[in-house]
Formats: C-alpha cells, sequence, structure tokens
C-alpha cells in the first residue's frame, strides 16, 4: 500500500475514532452516568446529602470530561489526557464511594428491586462508561501522537527552532555603517 493511501487510511480510522469518542461522550458520560448523577441528586433524601454533593461532582467531572474532548479537537493533546485521566480518576472514586454505601446498606431502588437489581450494581453500570471515553480519548491522543504526519510536524517545527537559535543575531546598530562618516 502507498504512503498516501496509508495516510488516507489512517486519517479515516482516526475520524471514526473521533466520531465514536464524541458518542460515548454523549451517551456513556453524559445520558447514563448524568441519570446516575441527577437520581443522587432528586433522591438525596433517602440517600443523604453525601449523594447530593457526589451527584454535583459528577456533573463536574462529566463538564471536566467534555473539556477534555474538546483540547483533543482542538489538537491539545497532553492537556486532553492528563484533564480526562483526572476526571475519569476522580469518577472512579466516587462510583467506589456510591458502591460500597449502596452494597454496605442493601439498597436497591422501586424500579431495580421490580427486575431484580441492586442499585450498585445499576450505579456501576451507569458511571463505568466514563471509562469508556477517557479509553477512547487515550488512544486516539496516542495514535496522532504516533503519526507520520504529526511526527513530520514535530521535526519541522523542531528544525525552524534549531534554525533559529543557531541564526546570527541582529546588528544593534541597525543597516547603518559605522565608519565615521554620517
Amino acid at each position: 500500500m502507498s504512503i498516501i493511501g496509508r495516510q488516507k487510511k489512517s486519517r479515516l480510522l482516526r475520524t471514526a475514532g473521533g466520531l465514536a469518542l464524541v458518542l460515548s461522550l454523549l451517551f456513556c458520560t453524559w445520558l447514563t452516568g448524568g441519570a446516575v448523577a441527577w437520581g443522587w441528586i432528586t433522591h438525596a433524601a433517602h440517600y443523604g446529602t453525601a449523594f447530593r454533593t457526589a451527584g454535583t461532582a459528577v456533573f463536574v467531572l462529566n463538564c471536566g470530561m467534555t473539556a477534555a474532548v474538546m483540547l483533543w479537537l482542538l489538537r491539545r493533546d497532553l492537556a486532553a489526557a492528563v484533564l480526562g485521566t483526572v476526571c475519569a480518576l476522580a469518577l472512579g472514586g466516587i462510583l467506589l464511594f456510591a458502591v460500597s454505601a449502596a452494597e454496605a446498606n442493601g439498597w436497591s431502588g422501586q424500579t431495580e428491586a421490580s427486575f431484580g437489581r441492586q442499585a450498585a450494581a445499576v450505579w456501576r453500570r451507569g458511571l463505568s462508561g466514563n471509562f469508556l471515553t477517557l479509553l477512547l480519548l487515550l488512544l486516539l491522543t496516542l495514535t496522532r501522537f504516533f503519526s507520520a504526519e504529526d511526527a513530520a510536524l514535530r521535526a519541522e517545527r523542531r528544525r525552524i527552532r534549531e534554525a533559529e537559535k543557531n541564526a546570527p543575531a541582529p546588528s544593534v546598530l541597525g543597516d547603518r555603517k559605522h565608519d565615521g562618516s554620517k
């Protein structure tokens, strides 16, 4: 396969990956994770104020994941990877808190009880989708970093920086000759 064919194929795959990233952000992070957080906030009288705080934190961290995806779309890969990882780890901590509280108390909602599901299992499924978004974000960041196009762009930038560093300093006196005449 020619170089141009490989570049087109990798560009197509990255575009499909970007679409999958945005869809996972919408469905996994906001739809399912947001539904869990909204349930915690609206039913805080049953679960306690700690769950209202946790639900609010989930919404804030979902905004952080959205910002990480936006940074990736703007080609700020390192910032996107760091922000996405921090948000996903914080969401994982909230998930562990909620699941351990639900399992310790044997909670199940009215709807979940009729289907034989515990609240911990529903919350685990609802919030674990954030890790799919993080996985796609990190995978796309790494594939773009190691792509031939970005490697050539980094080499060109490095060459320009070296040329600027090794260029002679501009004259302090300007363009005038300093031979004593005016």
